[in-house]
């Protein structure tokens, strides 16, 4: 009897996580997958969240969509979802995500270990209250926009940022990578210019086994040389993009934040 028990609450468990579809994870600091939030505010919130990541390495992510796609709690879904997509920084867990659900008229604050000593429940329960008056009136440019702000002044202070995010660090380390392959690659051509240039003033290329005279039309004779010649392209240090694109660190949430509806 017992054994049949425990079995039928392991089914359950395993249909209740099989009915859940973890939302993928952002490209965005700010996401609105609904188009309820003009799209002015969302390009400036977003790089608003994008600055605050540079400023205090604190990941801030604003999820919104039209509803849950799983059987579980809002609080269980939003924490599977977090962990998936890894906010924060790994070594310091300091992220945080403000979700919205606008069919299901539910929305919680999920934070990770690293920023529950200032966005502590009661904090994010304070903030969850004061979006309720704009949504309820379908405000949602003007609740978004209250909670990006209540969100970065409570956490202020907790950690020292880079002066970049974590996408534009990744970035400027493979554009570092490709600049040291290009020298490579381009000095590995010169030696073997050069070597077919000194071949030909000899008159001989050799092979391991034997001796070729070059021909006298062969490609290397139209090789010509320009003093002061550069290339045109650069390997920059910045990034075009403005902070608009953001990557996960590796953070993880011990589930702590507050839930609401309206």
């Amino acid at each position: 009897m017992v054994r049949c028990t425990f079995a039928v609450l392991a089914f359950v468990v395993t249909a209740l996580h099989g009915a859940q579809t973890l939302p993928e994870k952002p490209r965005r600091f700010f996401n609105d997958h609904t188009g309820l939030v003009s799209r002015s505010t969302a390009d400036r919130l977003n790089e608003r969240l994008a600055q605050y990541e540079r400023e205090s390495s604190n990941q801030l992510i604003v999820a919104i969509y039209s509803r849950m796609l799983t059987n579980s709690s809002i609080e269980d879904y939003c924490t599977r979802a977090f962990q998936s997509w890894g906010v924060g920084r790994e070594d310091r867990d300091n992220g945080a995500v403000l979700f919205v659900f606008t069919e299901d008229r539910k929305m919680r604050i999920q934070t990770g270990y690293g920023l529950e000593a200032s966005l502590t429940d009661a904090e994010c329960f304070h903030i969850i209250e004061g979006m309720k008056p704009f949504f309820r009136a379908r405000d949602y440019t003007g609740g978004t926009s209250f909670a990006v702000i209540a969100m970065i002044e409570a956490t202020k202070g907790e950690y020292k940022g880079t002066g970049k995010t974590l996408v534009e660090s990744r970035r400027n380390s493979l554009n570092d990578l490709q600049a040291w392959l290009m020298l490579g690659l381009l000095l590995f051509m010169i030696l073997i210019i050069v070597s077919v240039l000194q071949a030909k003033k000899r008159g001989y290329v050799y092979d391991s086994t034997r001796r070729y005279r070059l021909p006298e039309d062969r490609w290397w004779n139209t090789i010509s040389w320009h003093s002061g010649s550069r290339s045109s392209g650069s390997t920059s240090s910045g990034w075009s993009g403005g902070g608009s694109s953001w990557s996960g660190g590796g953070g993880s949430t011990g589930g702590g934040g507050a839930s609401g509806s309206w």
